[in-house]
């Protein structure tokens, strides 16, 4: 069975000083809450946009990132890559996705949500949830190498 995780990066400051932002502190802290999180799913392959913020986003996961092409989609349910794979994008750009991976009616992602995490098992189930950087208030510790 093919596992699909698709993010948002995680926080820029907004409104953007770029076209291509770094993270911000929180951003950062919340790339190392999601690598704690997908760590033991057993990642076989990382997608990003050409862009720095996504890179980042997915640079503790542990798994080499590469450029999604544009046809990832169809070759993600062919298993070309595994069987689960990350996907870091944009607010348009992960529903675009997740509607390619078979999902009748994809999510909105507001400009200022970092937090979703997106499980999809192409042309099955769809499950959104979120992920945070602090625990009970506390900072969430950082990935051990």
């Amino acid at each position: 069975m093919i596992t699909v995780l698709l993010v948002r990066h995680a926080d820029i400051d907004l409104p953007p000083t770029s076209a291509d932002p770094p993270l911000n502190a929180t951003g950062r802290a919340r790339a190392e809450a999601l690598a704690r999180m997908v760590g033991p799913a057993g990642v076989t392959a990382v997608f990003t946009s050409t862009l720095t913020r996504t890179k980042q986003t997915v640079a503790s996961v542990g798994v080499a990132s590469r450029v999604m092409p544009g046809d990832v989609a169809p070759r993600i349910i062919a298993g070309e890559f595994g069987d689960v794979v990350l996907i870091a994008g944009h607010s348009n750009t992960v529903p675009e996705i997740i509607a390619e991976l078979g999902v009748a009616t994809p999510p909105v992602i507001g400009e200022t949500e970092f937090d979703n995490l997106f499980l999809v098992i192409p042309g099955a189930a769809y499950l959104p949830l979120k992920y945070a950087t602090e625990i009970r208030g506390a900072p969430c510790p950082p990935v051990a190498d």
